[in-house]
């Protein structure tokens, strides 16, 4: 019997539009009523895990900016951060400035951008969360951030990405949650770094979980997890380490997934 399910939001739980179907809500809270615990793993600032969370109306906990924060809202404990420090956000900066990518930043659950520019990156962090310009960054007092999104053209990724790595090495971790998108976070800083961390503040072991996700920024996630379940819309690597590869896409494959190992939930009358 598993004790943690733990979900990515976007092209996994989420619909196209964003939302999670309220058949799926519907079973996430009779999982959570048997004991489950839920947990959000996103790339996301936390306002988006807490506005889907209580979206559904249950209980989570919520592992964010792809594992650099790990919180117990309900006890409103902070169990694990990991922020990227001053020096290290002006070189990314000068960097993206170099070679002309868009930007975001974190301050607290803000957005913090130079410009919005909803045509290089249309954030459905946006949802929840509230956003500040503040013109060029190089002339804005730097501060940590949990993560420094980089948006371009998905066939530049590969190689803007391969120079950043070059440049700062073991100091940081970078994947990807859409094709346009370098996500980059400090180093020891990942989904499954963050699962360990709360599997250990829960008293879990890996095979107490099942954690569900469809791109590369979720795959440290899978492998921390005794099982895996990969969304039919998941990129190949992710298909390939999972357990379980859903039919159905998004939010549909979850649900699908969900019910595959939980069928008891299916059988419960509608309150």
């Amino acid at each position: 019997m598993f004790k943690l399910i733990a979900t990515d939001l976007d092209h996994t739980l989420l619909t196209r539009e964003g939302l999670v179907p309220e058949e799926t809500k519907e079973y996430i809270r009779r999982a959570v009523e048997n004991g489950v615990f839920f947990a959000i793993s996103t790339g996301r600032s936390i306002k988006s895990a807490r506005g889907v969370a209580e979206s559904i109306g249950a209980a989570y906990m919520a592992i964010c900016y792809n594992g650099a924060l790990v919180i117990d809202p309900v006890n409103g404990l902070k169990i694990y951060e990991n922020y990227l420090e001053e020096d290290l956000v002006r070189g990314i900066v000068e960097y993206a400035h170099e070679h002309d990518l868009y930007i975001q930043m974190y301050d607290e659950g803000t957005i913090v951008v130079e410009k919005l520019r909803l045509e290089r990156h249309p954030d459905p962090d946006l949802r929840y969360a509230d956003y500040r310009e503040v013109g060029d960054f190089l002339e804005y007092p730097f501060f940590n951030t949990p993560k420094i999104l980089l948006a371009c053209e998905p066939e530049r990724v590969p190689l803007e990405q391969a120079a950043l790595e070059e440049l700062f090495g073991d100091r940081v971790y970078m994947a990807q949650s859409d094709a346009h998108l370098i996500e980059v976070v400090s180093e020891g800083v990942d989904k499954g770094i963050a699962l360990e961390h709360l599997a250990g503040y829960l008293g879990m072991s890996t095979d107490d979980i099942i954690a569900f996700g469809d791109n590369t920024n979720d795959l440290p996630l899978l492998k921390a997890a005794g099982t895996s379940v990969a969304v039919a819309n998941a990129v190949p690597v992710v298909k390939e380490w999972a357990t379980y590869v859903a039919e159905g896409e998004r939010s549909e494959g979850f649900t699908e997934a969900l019910l595959h190992y939980f069928p008891e939930l299916e059988g419960k009358d509608e309150k």
